[in-house]
């Protein structure tokens, strides 16, 4: 069923998306805000962003949901990710407009939700179309794509941040362009054979899925205490000024970006091992980069910090989200409960910045504290991972079948 076409195709598609986020989200908002208003631009980012995620919290696996149960000529995944990448559009170019605090914030408000109705059904053809044996492969190809995207669309942005109207107008396009792509060349049968589906409560009480959701939160809640802070713990480890450190900071995220994605294509020559057994590896190798600044909180201590631990990062998202494909409770609801595991991703990222701010308080502004936490989160997630059923994620067939989606020992129906 899944073919070099597909992989490829997810591959840009994840790309363009990623891009996306990182530009706006990580460039071209922040800037927007800044120009608004200077003097609070911190509170007022942060409070934008805090909405903003805590909507799409609700809105992902709402429209994952919506989508399992669309029956269209044109598919039930095609349709959303073609309305959502032109809504988004429209989006993305009125938030290049916007010059009030206010206006950026409704802006954002819309647009990185309806950035998530074309992610979750886009997730959910890893789980309609690829076979079990090819999911480590379709991994890397979406996860290395994320990754590219993230760097490409910072480095992009950062260098057309004078010219942000200009900026959002190519994004758009770009975004509506790679979508209409996507499903030409990736067109959904017409129909769709019936499933039936699984309520809410009988899908969460799946053990096996909880156990993903959990280890995911806690590495990526341990990562994200660090990325951050990552300007001042710049700031203190290389006793520079804010401007010095914002110089160097990108170096670093650009260097952790790509070894992610190296790290994202290098697990697949791990993928005969299982699922569960790459996530432990990775999840030790990202522990280990986050020591290193313990023991060496240096510019160059952080700078292999960086590589390290996106290496380890690149391959646990490649494995993960294998092993996420495996342990989806029900045959006839993917896009929800992919949207579901991908509350995961979400929260760390809502509730880190919290936590981080009472660690540092607690600790008089010693940064390595957020270091030490972060290590103790993600050492805590190997034990939940090791605790999937045998079932699940140890070998690439793992779920059995012929289908993708096809039951077997991957597929907890507890509850």
């Amino acid at each position: 069923m899944a073919g070099p076409r597909l992989f490829w195709s997810l591959l840009v598609a994840s790309l363009v998306l990623n891009a996306m986020y990182a530009a706006l989200a990580g460039v071209l908002v922040p800037a927007l805000v800044s120009r608004a208003g200077e003097a609070d631009k911190e509170a007022n980012l942060s409070i934008i962003m805090a909405v903003s995620s805590l909507v799409t919290i609700v809105v992902k696996p709402l429209v994952g949901a919506w989508s399992d149960r669309a029956h269209t000529p044109w598919g039930a995944r095609s349709p959303w990710i073609l309305a959502g990448a032109g809504a988004s559009a429209v989006g993305i170019i009125a938030l290049g407009q916007a010059s009030t605090v206010l206006a950026i914030g409704v802006g954002w408000l819309l647009v990185q939700p309806l950035l998530n109705t074309i992610e979750a059904p886009l997730d959910a053809v890893l789980a309609d179309r690829v076979e079990p044996a090819s999911r480590p492969r379709a991994s890397a190809s979406y996860a290395g794509g994320a990754a590219l995207g993230l760097a490409g669309g910072a480095a992009l942005a950062g260098l057309m941040v004078d010219r942000i109207a200009g900026t959002t107008m190519a994004l758009a396009l770009l975004l509506v362009a790679t979508m209409a792509a996507f499903v030409v060349l990736n067109p959904e049968p017409a129909q769709r054979p019936r499933r039936v589906a699984m309520p809410w409560r009988r899908a969460v009480a799946s053990r096996d899925f909880r156990l993903v959701f959990a280890g995911r939160l806690a590495l990526v809640l341990g990562s994200q205490l660090v990325m951050g802070y990552l300007l001042y713990v710049v700031m203190e480890f290389a006793e520079l000024d804010e401007s010095g450190a914002g110089r160097l900071v990108p170096l670093l995220v650009g260097g952790h970006i790509v070894s992610l994605a190296v790290g994202a294509f290098v697990a697949l020559t791990w993928s005969r091992r299982g699922r569960v057994p790459v996530v432990l590896g990775a999840t030790a190798v990202v522990a280990l980069g986050l020591a290193i600044p313990l023991v060496w909180p240096t510019l160059t201590g952080l700078a292999v910090y960086a590589v390290i631990s996106g290496l380890g990062r690149g391959a646990y998202l490649t494995a993960d989200l294998a092993l996420m494909l495996d342990v989806l409770p029900s045959d006839g609801d993917h896009g929800r409960d992919l949207g579901l595991l991908g509350l995961a991703t979400v929260l760390p990222q809502t509730l880190a910045p919290a936590l981080g701010g009472v660690l540092l308080t607690v600790w008089h502004d010693d940064y390595r504290v957020l270091f030490g936490v972060a290590v103790l989160a993600v050492l805590v997630s190997m034990p939940i991972i090791g605790a999937i059923g045998r079932g699940a994620g140890r070998s690439p067939r793992a779920g059995g079948g012929s289908r993708p989606g096809a039951p077997g020992p991957a597929r907890s129906r507890r509850g």
